[in-house]
């Protein structure tokens, strides 16, 4: 991870001081395309689409879960789940007039608990994650994005105290490569792989892809979608355990900054989320508010 940061903020670097020549190389091919610097700091929404169902990507969540199956010993079978968490664009440099396209470069981070309904809600584990990701926008349909990524995970103390379940070390760092390809008007295919170690000692690869669609605002006065997700992740760390999420539900935009409320169901199998139990299988069933921004 700390190797590909420095890239990261070259890349930046060369981007945020190049702009001129940038803008004269575009200006012989398109007149109207480059002609001054174009940046801007902080910009009001993301461009690369968000896995919508994936658990363990920045988002905020208040989830209820029923589990038909858990590997997990001495576990309830009602458990909340919590996730806080956002994306934040720190740099966007595009095209004049078409902030649809261009390079950004964001920090996201993020914290995805669960906690025992059974058990006085005591915590069962949790982790923590974040990352320095650098986007790039080929046109308003297609997208790919280069970072990397640090994911901490940890055992809640009420569930070690009870059970004598030890906390395991895993902390993976990775670099990452993804692609998104909105087709059609309300279709998105992504597909992502990582690299990097998790458990100690290991240098193994993930993958990632998905399949999300979301209809026109046509509910609630014009103001809501319906959409439905899936995302499917696999450790090689793992012998290439699977996890399969999907959801379905409402999804409403807010304001001009990307944020948006989905009010969904959840339905998750395989490989369990929190890193502190990757050998365990889960099969569970959600209802959530979710917050994105």
């Amino acid at each position: 991870m700390w190797r590909t940061i420095p890239l990261l903020l070259a890349i930046l670097f060369a981007i945020l001081s190049s702009p001129v020549s940038l803008a004269h190389a575009a200006d012989e091919e398109a007149p109207d395309a480059l002609k001054k610097p174009r940046g801007m700091w902080f910009p009001p929404n993301d461009f690369y689409p968000r896995y919508i169902a994936d658990p363990l990507r920045p988002q905020n969540a208040l989830t209820l879960q029923w589990l038909a199956d858990t590997e997990l010993i001495d576990m309830g079978d009602k458990r909340f789940g919590l996730r806080l968490g956002a994306t934040f664009g720190i740099y966007r440099w595009h095209p004049e007039g078409d902030l649809t396209r261009g390079w950004q470069i964001s920090f996201e981070g993020g914290f995805a608990g669960q906690f025992d309904i059974d058990y006085s809600w005591d915590n069962t584990g949790w982790d923590g994650y974040y990352g320095l990701i650098l986007n790039w926008m080929l046109s308003p349909e297609l997208g790919f994005r280069i970072g990397s990524q640090h994911d901490s995970s940890h055992i809640g103390d009420e569930y070690m105290e009870r059970t004598g379940q030890s906390r395991v070390h895993y902390t993976r760092e990775e670099g990452l490569l993804g692609v998104s390809w909105s087709f059609k008007p309300s279709w998105n295919f992504y597909g992502e792989l990582g690299y990097g170690n998790g458990i100690a000692g290991s240098v193994t690869a993930r993958v990632e892809t998905g399949l999300q669609y979301i209809s026109p605002q046509k509910y609630w006065k014009n103001r809501a979608s319906w959409y439905t997700a899936l995302d499917i992740r696999s450790y090689e760390e793992t012998d290439w355990n699977t996890r399969f999420t999907a959801q379905i539900g409402y999804l409403i935009p807010i304001g001009e900054r990307s944020t948006q409320y989905r009010f969904a169901v959840e339905f998750g199998t395989g490989r369990s989320v929190m890193g502190q139990f990757h050998w365990d299988d889960e099969t569970w069933l959600g209802v959530g508010w979710y917050v994105d921004f």
